[in-house]
């Protein structure tokens, strides 16, 4: 049972008595409490996700499988899953398309049958099992994702990844795995609008969800890119970033304004400084910014943006110098290019440690007021 589901009902448990009858039901209903008990306490104190082994790796030679280490997780619902000895799987795909490696929690059918002869009745056993797949398609049940894989080519060759932030075509992509641990303040979830210059910030905001994992009580998780047709589900902080200008249709504003009225932050940045692409860009977000009634004002002293987290008195410089950030209602637009600076500056101007550091800080205060922001509205919309 999932975390949201344990906190709407109320836990019992059987107080025996002098003489109480223990029959099947009952002996199931009390084993059932301690097993619901061990869940809560898995998910609610430690969160679910892999806690130690069950890395994807390549064979050696490569070829069209993966090998998986064994190791131990704890899905969604508390279940602790032991995968002692996992068996190599092979990645199959007709045509270049992302296939997920997961691991599903499993009971089989009972082992042995109950003796109608109460005197001779042994025990039945269940064996507390597992499942690894590789899928086109996420399962329907809970599951934890091992690693994701760009396939390219019917017969294509399965690599570990040289760039582990950037993994090309066949190679094992890792940066999805939740890992278990102590339970967060809460979980930030970041995304890139999917559109073509989108994966000019795809390192920036791996290593922004990395930074957070490491330097404070929130757990962040980068979901890749999202596309505008349906509307944004599960996402605090939506980042569009280009080089170019753009058009959206009615529908695709209208699932942006829903976003934001959500509690959801949009985050818009050129990618690039003073040249006509940049400032193309600007100019499309600032006529969205329009569109969606935002009239943006520039963030200065005591915003939250400012001391959410991390203490700053101004807007710190980015790749561009000195610019500005502006805000309003769940709107944000920077001229920075704090997105490259997050992977530390483009590969033709790589930029000094201090303004790394101070703009991956002030990347975490944006997601921390993106999942406050989002969380407040939320629990703004149970009152009504």
């Amino acid at each position: 049972m999932p975390l949201e589901e344990f906190v709407k009902k109320q836990m019992r448990r059987i107080k025996p008595y002098k003489g109480m009858v223990v029959d099947v039901d009952v002996w199931d209903e009390a084993h059932r409490y301690h097993r619901d008990r061990q869940r809560l306490h898995a998910i609610a104190m430690h969160q679910h996700g892999i806690v130690a082994g069950l890395e994807v790796l390549a064979r050696d030679p490569p070829d069209g499988f993966v090998a998986i280490s064994p190791g131990i997780a704890v899905d969604h619902k508390g279940n602790t899953i032991v995968a002692s000895n996992p068996k190599p799987q092979e990645v199959k795909a007709e045509e270049t398309g992302i296939v997920y490696v997961t691991l599903e929690y499993r009971e089989p059918p009972p082992e042995g049958t109950p003796s109608p002869d109460t005197r001779r009745a042994g025990p039945v056993y269940i064996t507390e099992g597992y499942a690894i797949e590789v899928q086109p398609e996420r399962p329907a049940e809970p599951y934890l994702e091992l690693a994701r894989i760009v396939v390219k080519g019917q017969k294509a060759v399965i690599k570990d990844a040289q760039d582990p932030f950037n993994p090309g075509p066949n190679e094992i992509d890792t940066r999805y795995r939740r890992v278990a641990g102590p339970m967060s303040r809460g979980h930030v979830s970041l995304a890139l609008w999917d559109n073509p210059g989108w994966m000019r910030h795809q390192e920036g905001l791996s290593h922004l969800a990395l930074v957070i994992n490491q330097s404070t009580d929130y757990d962040a998780l980068f979901k890749g890119a999202i596309a505008l047709g349906d509307e944004i589900q599960d996402c605090d902080l939506l980042c569009m970033c280009g080089d170019a200008a753009f058009t959206l249709t009615k529908d695709q504003d209208r699932v942006l304004s829903n976003f934001m009225d959500k509690g959801g932050v949009i985050l818009g940045e050129a990618c690039g400084e003073a040249d006509e692409g940049a400032r193309a860009f600007r100019q499309a977000f600032g006529s969205l910014a329009e569109r969606l009634k935002r009239a943006m004002k520039p963030v200065n002293r005591g915003h939250p943006l400012l001391k959410v987290h991390y203490l700053f008195a101004t807007p710190p410089v980015g790749l561009g110098g000195p610019a500005l950030l502006v805000e309003d209602r769940g709107m944000i637009h920077s001229d920075y290019d704090y997105g490259c600076v997050w992977a530390g500056g483009r590969a033709d101007n790589p930029r000094p440690r201090e303004m790394i550091r101070s703009a991956l800080e002030i990347g975490v205060n944006i997601a921390i007021y993106a999942h406050q922001r989002r969380r407040y509205h939320e629990l703004r919309a149970t009152t009504r």
